[in-house]
């Protein structure tokens, strides 16, 4: 539980806990502010979405959880334009585990390559490349209709453990102000180990490369794009909650290009990433910000990316999407 998105007024799932089971939301509003506004108590408002949920979740998993899982969020979708998607692309997903110098240990990394040609493609570095397949079933329909260049995936898989409560490996590795030393191996894990080996194994163009992630992941995007504007010429940054405090120089001068999004219900998210996008686009740099309607969750940032990375990928007087 330590885990849920903190006052994202779009989550609402069960534990169980003893036998019982037990339905969280709206974990910052309490009963005597409901009250106030003339509305139901908590746990009333929880029975009546329960049911709901539960239809939904037994229709989605008919047949049992997914092995390993004990417990399943079943989100609506809320965009009657939703891009369209596959159960199972059919370009190539390899794993690889690296035994890595820089961090001391092994690290799995997920690569997606879209059908095509042979032929070395753009590189997008994602955050959390455990959930590289979710971000191939809604990008790969958009290569192949032409709406996004071909590009690698590269996803480099968070840290695990040692088990702790806050912050965790995966805090230490994409916050630089929780544990600058395990983020700075972190990053020259990525740009010394992981870009060199896509480029001579997975069929990585030569550079510069994008830096992706959602949540921390989109903090990490930017903050080592800020770092090492030689490696990442552009950022797709979703629902980043935390964002420099400035630009630096050397990024300034780079000119590096980001496309930033975040949900109109994602308190804290939405205006740390916009804050951002304001930063850039006043200091002059190349900057797309989107919003949509929405949470905290993986739904909306898989129907980012390939517009993030059609912007990211053409040329810089192409026209993009509105800013705002």
């Amino acid at each position: 539980m330590d885990g849920r998105p903190a006052r994202d007024r779009l989550a609402v799932w069960t534990y169980s806990e003893h036998g019982e089971e037990i339905p969280c939301c709206y974990p910052s509003v309490t009963d005597a502010d409901r009250a106030a506004a003339g509305r139901e108590t908590l746990a009333q408002l929880w029975r009546a979405v329960l049911p709901r949920n539960r239809s939904r979740a037994a229709a989605q998993y008919s047949a049992g959880l997914p092995d390993g899982e004990d417990m399943v969020r079943v989100w609506r979708q809320r965009d009657p334009a939703a891009l369209p998607a596959v159960p199972q692309p059919a370009g190539a997903l390899d794993e690889h585990t690296f035994h890595s110098a820089a961090l001391r240990g092994p690290r799995q990394v997920t690569v997606y390559r879209p059908p095509g040609p042979a032929g070395p493609l753009p590189g997008c570095i994602l955050a959390d490349g455990q959930s590289v397949s979710g971000f191939a079933q809604v990008l790969e329909p958009a290569i192949l209709a032409g709406d996004v260049p071909p590009v690698l995936l590269v996803g480099v898989h968070h840290g695990t453990g040692p088990a702790r409560r806050w912050p965790d490996r995966r805090s230490q590795e994409y916050l630089p102000g929780l544990g600058r030393p395990r983020f700075n191996a972190h990053l020259d894990f990525v740009t010394g180990e992981v870009i060199p080996w896509a480029a001579s194994h997975a069929g990585a163009a030569a550079g510069p490369w994008i830096s992706a992630g959602f949540s921390n992941g989109g903090a990490w995007a930017i903050a080592a794009a800020q770092r090492r504007p030689d490696v990442f010429a552009a950022v797709a940054a979703f629902s980043a909650g935390v964002v420099p405090q400035r630009i630096t120089g050397r990024a300034r001068t780079a000119r590096v290009r980001h496309y930033l999004a975040a949900g109109t219900l994602e308190a804290g998210f939405r205006p740390a990433t916009r804050q951002w996008a304001e930063r850039l686009q006043r200091a002059g740099l190349p900057c797309r910000y989107q919003e949509w309607t929405g949470g905290h969750d993986h739904y909306w940032w898989e129907q980012q990316l390939p517009a993030a990375l059609a912007w990211l990928l053409a040329p810089p007087s192409a026209p993009g999407p509105a800013p705002w």
